[in-house]
């Protein structure tokens, strides 16, 4: 085909764009022990309600993170596979979460589990303290049996008081007091879930690449971040605010669409409109992507503006550091005479991931 043709004369520099490519999928894949599964990112969740001297806690994982729950290797935790770990999930649960008061309890006693959306278990336990609980403290090292970027995302009430925390390997204990709600805390714990978010949304940064990769001057990049950043910013609110929703599959489904157009276009070499309007008109559709993690959280109303804020601080921070990073490697690249080899190589590396992600979420999901 023509449109993948070059000059004979031409010379390929094959160690610059090898070295390029390497530092893309380095980037993309976060440096992160975890698959190229995108929004990949080992959660688990905890509601708990504090009265008096008791403390009840609902805690959600999933199991497919523990390797010896799923004996039968099918992706789906039945009820004979559950019953039979139990002891084992529960043994490494009270191991790696812990609550105390911030003395220990003197007695857990788990209530009910049982297997949801599944794969996930949802367990109920009951925290009994010699005293009226007025500070409680969460340390979460489940880092240790998932994966290091696993977050745990935790919503207290504590005595009528709403808060909430995500605790992770840098920062595996958070105190919550009765009183005010600590807002600092809030913003600073979403701030960094929107960041760890960015770096592990792998469709996210693919797109990115797709669309600066033929960005050769600072006037386009400024233009298509900003459309970019405003579409999904708007996207995330309505989503996280219920007042719009659309099904996981499809908004999935439609991002890895728009990975792939983007990186057909770069090889076609044509433009049907304008680079910053593709990047507004699917920054749509990529924040209701954005908007999975907080809206599976169930915020409390008292912080929700608050958490929607910093997450997506969190989120544009870390989309400005990559472009940081990725910008000056385009520009050194592009001025080479292998420039529209390197372009064609990277696209081509970028349809191909959104094709598997199309592929699975359409049809595998």
């Amino acid at each position: 085909m023509t449109i993948l043709s070059f000059k004979g004369t031409e010379r390929l520099n094959t160690t610059k764009i090898v070295a390029f490519v390497w530092c893309v999928v380095a980037i993309m894949l976060g440096i992160f022990p975890a698959s190229v599964c995108a929004h990949d990112v080992p959660r688990s969740e905890s509601r708990i309600e504090v009265h008096g001297h008791e403390v009840r806690v609902e805690f959600r994982l999933d199991l497919l993170e523990l390797g010896y729950v799923d004996t039968k290797g099918t992706g789906f935790i039945s009820t004979d596979e559950l019953d039979n770990s139990i002891g084992r999930i529960y043994a490494d649960f009270k191991q790696h979460f812990a609550v105390g008061a911030p003395d220990p309890p003197i007695q857990i006693t788990l209530e009910r589990y049982r297997v949801v959306e599944d794969h996930v278990v949802d367990m109920e336990l009951v925290y009994e303290f010699s005293h009226d609980v007025t500070e409680l403290t969460l340390t979460s090292t489940l880092s240790q049996i998932t994966r290091p970027v696993h977050q745990h995302l935790a919503n207290v009430n504590m005595n009528g008081t709403l808060e909430e925390a995500v605790l992770n390997i840098s920062n595996p204990t958070a105190t919550f007091t009765s009183g005010e709600p600590n807002a600092l805390r809030t913003f600073g714990s979403f701030l960094r879930l929107g960041i760890m978010h960015i770096f592990t949304g792998y469709d996210h940064l693919a797109f990115l690449v797709g669309l600066l990769i033929v960005t050769t001057n600072l006037k386009s990049l400024i233009k298509i971040i900003t459309a970019f950043t405003v579409a999904h910013s708007i996207t995330l609110a309505l989503a996280t605010l219920d007042i719009v929703e659309l099904p996981t599959r499809l908004t999935e489904s439609v991002i890895a669409l728009s990975i792939a157009y983007v990186a057909v276009e770069n090889l076609l070499g044509m433009r049907v409109i304008a680079r910053y309007r593709i990047a507004f008109l699917f920054g749509l559709v990529h924040g209701f992507g954005f908007s999975s993690v907080l809206r599976e959280m169930g915020l409390s109303r008292g912080h929700l503006a608050l958490s929607l804020f910093s997450f997506n601080l969190g989120v544009e921070i870390g989309q400005v550091a990559f472009v940081l990073v990725l910008f000056p490697l385009i520009i050194y690249m592009t001025a080479s005479s292998s420039q529209r080899r390197f372009q064609v190589s990277v696209s081509l590396i970028v349809l191909c991931l959104a094709t598997y992600w199309f592929v699975q979420r359409a049809f595998l999901a």
